[in-house]
């Protein structure tokens, strides 16, 4: 007889937890539709660096201290960038033909990676006003204040907190759901290993991608903090120091929902592994 699987699995806030998806073959093959996203095309070659771009004159104009701002500015640009594609990614090769073949429901989806596509497209923006200040500036950026205090400050940064926060805690859930179904379910990890295998990935997991958003956070406050250090002008100085407390704000509103969420699940865990009366 089968080996009889537990019933006692984790559930998400929402009450969901993943059941066995019956009656598939394992060697079943996967249609290759290959999914061409503009987004990945363009994000697949890394950009160049601002020295080979900027004129060799007004590169020789800039002190020390200048220099290092844009050393910065670019470091912000580039690892954005990365990021940017690493979300597309995560949508291109895992969620949508995971939606596609229908190894986990809508439902299940908007679970494990909540506010996806949003916190992609809030990221893609960012990328865009960053690419547009470079390119307006012929590659040496002067001013990247309202950038990032259009992003981090006000209501923007408010709704980029409760979505990050959403997504960030429901991380350990999504990452211990995605083992169990892989475990259970053979045709999803022939899925998942496929996935992973393809180039885009360049050798991660999705176990390794998921975090990705939540590393990212953590990153911002350090850049800021950076490019202000080496900022001569003053208002514009104080204008990137608040942007960077805007994001330590956004950090830590995110580490405490992280915090709730886990304590919620350790809370559920010893539920549903209570003897019940017979």
């Amino acid at each position: 007889s089968p080996k009889e699987v537990s019933s006692v699995e984790r559930l998400s806030p929402e009450g969901l937890s993943f059941a066995p998806e019956p009656g598939h073959s394992p060697t079943s093959p996967f249609p290759q539709v290959e999914e061409v996203d503009p987004r990945l095309q363009e994000f697949e070659s890394d950009p160049p660096n601002w020295r080979e771009l900027a004129s060799p004159e007004a590169l020789s104009r800039l002190t020390k201290k200048e220099t290092k701002m844009q050393e910065v500015i670019n470091e912000l640009f580039t690892t954005e960038h990365a990021h940017v594609r690493m979300l597309s990614v995560l949508q291109v090769i895992f969620v949508r033909p995971l939606e596609r073949e229908e190894l986990l429901t809508s439902t299940e989806l908007a679970a494990v990676f909540p506010n996806l596509d949003e916190i992609t497209e809030m990221h893609s923006n960012f990328y865009e006003s960053l690419k547009k200040q470079r390119l307006d500036n012929n590659f040496i950026v002067k001013s990247i204040s309202t950038t990032v205090l259009n992003r981090f400050g006000g209501t923007e940064g408010e709704w980029f907190q409760k979505l990050t926060a959403r997504f960030c805690s429901h991380q350990s859930w999504a990452l211990d759901q995605i083992k169990t179904r892989q475990k259970r379910d053979p045709r999803f990890n022939i899925f998942i290993q496929e996935a992973e295998s393809k180039p885009q990935c360049r050798r991660l997991q999705l176990k390794d991608i998921i975090p990705i958003e939540m590393q990212r956070l953590t990153k911002y406050p350090l850049l800021l903090e950076n490019i202000a250090k080496n900022t001569e002008d003053l208002t514009e100085k104080a204008a990137i120091e608040k942007s960077a407390e805007c994001c330590r704000k956004i950090l830590n509103h995110v580490n405490e929902e992280v915090k709730v969420m886990e304590n919620l699940l350790v809370r559920n865990a010893q539920f549903t592994t209570q003897p019940t009366a017979v």
